[in-house]
């Protein structure tokens, strides 16, 4: 029996980090005391993965979290002995705590919710903080939660309550060789813009000096003898680049 469990547990070894992560994409949001899941469990209780994965309106979702930004900012002006939690928050030499003891009694604390406003914030007044909201209206497809509908004054006060973290940035140039085809340019050049991501090379034989021509017996090739900036040859590949492969040509100016 001993060598049967030791088998059906190094076999579950492979998935504690899915159950960990379906342990926390399905944790309960500030807004939310206690939140009830699905569980899916092996029968010699070897491992345990939370079976469900947590649909959202985006714009609800967001003003939703735009509400626990203001809170958040409350609470911290007037609470007295508020103090960042510091990483690792266990020393080396402490054991782990054990869930029975020490977490499974302790009552969870109140949800956090703003007061919201009966007549300005009517839209949303009855179902905002609600798990899953509107999920049987007629603004959701049903219980499956892929497919929504809001209407006008829902959307204007989702916005309104989202607005903290909304960006006021209109101007699409401020995002100039910080968007995806930039990054996609940058991948394949094997190269990282300035102040930007670094990705792992696209194609590996980007070194390889090729032996049949060079700067000196090709007639084609124009030959810039100073350093060429990174920015140049993201945004324009195929005039600065002796090999373009898989580039997207990013827009250089939107006009205002």
């Amino acid at each position: 029996k001993f060598r049967h469990d030791k088998r059906v547990y190094l076999g579950a070894l492979k998935y504690v980090p899915h159950a960990v992560y379906k342990l926390l994409e399905n944790m309960p949001m500030p807004w939310e005391q206690v939140r009830n899941v699905k569980v899916l469990y092996h029968i010699t209780g070897a491992i345990s993965f939370v079976n469900e994965i947590p649909w959202v309106i985006e714009p609800v979702y967001a003003a939703q979290w735009g509400t626990m930004w203001i809170m958040m900012r409350r609470e911290k002006r007037d609470r007295r002995h508020f103090k960042r939690m510091r990483f690792p928050p266990f020393d080396d030499e402490e054991p782990p705590l054990d869930y029975g003891d020490n977490i499974l009694d302790v009552e969870p604390l109140e949800a956090i919710n703003m007061e919201l406003d009966p007549e300005d914030d009517e839209a949303v007044y009855d179902w905002f903080y609600d798990h899953k909201p509107l999920q049987y209206s007629k603004h959701v497809n049903g219980p499956s939660y892929r497919r929504w509908r809001l209407n006008v004054p829902i959307m204007s006060t989702l916005y309104r309550l989202a607005g903290q973290l909304q960006s006021d940035l209109l101007d699409r140039n401020y995002f100039h060789l910080f968007e995806k085809k930039s990054f996609f340019t940058a991948k394949a050049l094997n190269m990282a813009i300035p102040g930007g991501p670094k990705f792992e090379p696209l194609f590996r034989d980007m070194g390889a000096d090729e032996e049949d021509w060079n700067e000196f017996n090709d007639i084609n090739k124009i030959i810039i003898r100073h350093q060429i900036r990174t920015e140049y040859k993201v945004q324009f590949p195929f005039l600065y680049n002796s090999r373009p492969r898989k580039v997207r040509l990013a827009p250089y100016h939107n006009p205002p």
